[in-house]
């Protein structure tokens, strides 16, 4: 009897083993990490994006990283504009949405992307040819992370001109290649087909001759004076391509002037004054 009850202990402890092993494994698996995905990426690839992150696929996959920490770290690369990190059995899943520029940007000597927020970010060889506006006049200071006194009222203006552009006429959208502010008074575009300058915006037309001290504050994007001067002012310029610019060959103009009220003023380069 003694003998009996030994073997039917030994058998359900063998048993019992058998299953911590067999269960143990079966969890092993289940939590060892055995490839890193990353997807969303276009001009950024693999290899940078964890360089920054201080990363590889070695450490994801011997669980010394948590999601949280994963995404963390690869969110604060300046090209990246939002990451999600999930875990699907034994692979780590990486998702990433790359800034969307709206403009590049220059300080006279290197050109950077701005995104929607005005962040300022490194321009990747894959964006050398991308059709965007460019903003010039800013600062010997404008970098990643970096502005300069005026350059984040500027971008905000540059801004507003492009995205109201944008909903009068994508063509117009396409006919300014740049929006330059090294004139302190002033608002120069200039046009994509043949680089000819519009004077576009003169401030103190903006501001009241009996209100001087309005100077500063009209050169700022939430002002309503200066939202209603661009708003008209892009409306006349949409109107004087259809009705002007399409019936003229390139390299037409002189200058475009839209500094005076109600009128587009034309400087032909073989004829006078329009």
């Amino acid at each position: 009897m003694k003998n009996w009850k030994i073997t039917i202990l030994f058998t359900v402890v063998i048993i019992f083993t058998f299953s911590s092993i067999v269960l143990s494994g079966l969890w092993k698996d289940k939590s060892t990490i055995r490839s890193v995905n990353l997807t969303g990426n276009i001009t950024l690839s693999k290899d940078e994006i964890f360089d920054f992150a201080k990363m590889n696929d070695s450490i994801i996959c011997a669980n010394a990283l948590t999601l949280d920490m994963i995404e963390s770290r690869i969110s604060k690369h300046p090209n990246i504009k939002k990451v999600i990190v999930t875990k699907d059995g034994t692979a780590i899943k990486i998702e990433v949405a790359e800034k969307n520029p709206f403009a590049a940007a220059t300080n006279g000597k290197e050109l950077f992307m701005v995104d929607d927020q005005l962040t300022i970010y490194n321009l990747k060889k894959e964006q050398f040819n991308i059709d965007i506006p460019v903003i010039s006049g800013l600062s010997q200071e404008l970098g990643p992370g970096t502005y300069g006194k005026d350059d984040l009222r500027n971008l905000k203006i540059a801004q507003y001109i492009i995205s109201q552009s944008i909903k009068v006429n994508k063509s117009l959208f396409n006919y300014i290649s740049e929006i330059n502010f090294i004139d302190s008074n002033n608002i120069v575009l200039v046009t994509s087909d043949d680089a000819t300058p519009v004077y576009f915006i003169d401030y103190t037309a903006i501001t009241s001759k009996d209100k001087p001290n309005m100077n500063t504050y009209i050169r700022d994007i939430n002002n309503t004076l200066l939202r209603r001067a661009i708003d008209k002012n892009l409306v006349q310029l949409n109107a004087f391509l259809k009705q002007v610019r399409v019936y003229r060959t390139s390299n037409s103009f002189k200058y475009i002037d839209m500094r005076y009220n109600d009128l587009v003023i034309v400087k032909n380069n073989s004829l006078p004054v329009e």
